[in-house]
């Protein structure tokens, strides 16, 4: 049967809550929360104590499982409509993708990647570029810039304009 209520506990690790259902004043015993995928790609979010949940529970709402949250009056949806999808915490951080756009807005304090990055696009930054490794673009390094830039040397200059270096970048 669908059950309605509450989030009272949960447990992380395993990926269990326990529902308070207030129709009839009871608790259920741990039951898993139902994911998108488990076994070889997997999906992890956890429920908050609170959060209101639809449930399929036996006859004797002994064993079930939790199906997953549902907006309510008080919490409504970040979004509220069918061209967008989004993902948004707490503390203000989100990821959302505008279909209809074609845009993809992450907006987090800290943004790590690993792996390698190919753009295919223009590339705009307003706060620069910082690298703990050299910096190639399709003619050199700035490593090897710097070293023929700091190297070069002019021939006199008597008060006049030096020449151009002995060695061209």
């Amino acid at each position: 049967m669908l059950r309605f209520g509450v989030i009272s506990q949960i447990n992380a690790s395993k990926v269990e809550a326990r529902v308070r259902f207030e129709d009839d004043d009871s608790t259920s015993f741990w039951l898993p929360i139902l994911k998108t995928k488990t076994l070889k790609d997997k999906f992890y979010s956890m429920l908050d104590i609170g959060e209101q949940v639809a449930c399929l529970m036996d006859e004797n709402s002994e064993d079930g499982v939790i199906l997953g949250a549902i907006y309510s009056a008080e919490d409504l949806p970040p979004k509220q409509t069918e061209k967008e999808m989004s993902i948004n915490l707490e503390n203000g951080s989100f990821l959302n993708i505008n279909k209809e756009t074609d845009t993809l807005t992450i907006s987090f304090k800290n943004i790590k990647l690993v792996g390698d990055i190919t753009n295919e696009g223009y590339f705009s930054n307003t706060k620069g570029i910082s690298s703990n490794a050299d910096i190639s673009d399709k003619t050199s390094s700035m490593q090897k810039i710097r070293d023929i830039y700091n190297s070069h040397t002019h021939t006199g200059n008597q008060g006049k304009p030096t020449s151009s270096p002995t060695q061209q970048m």
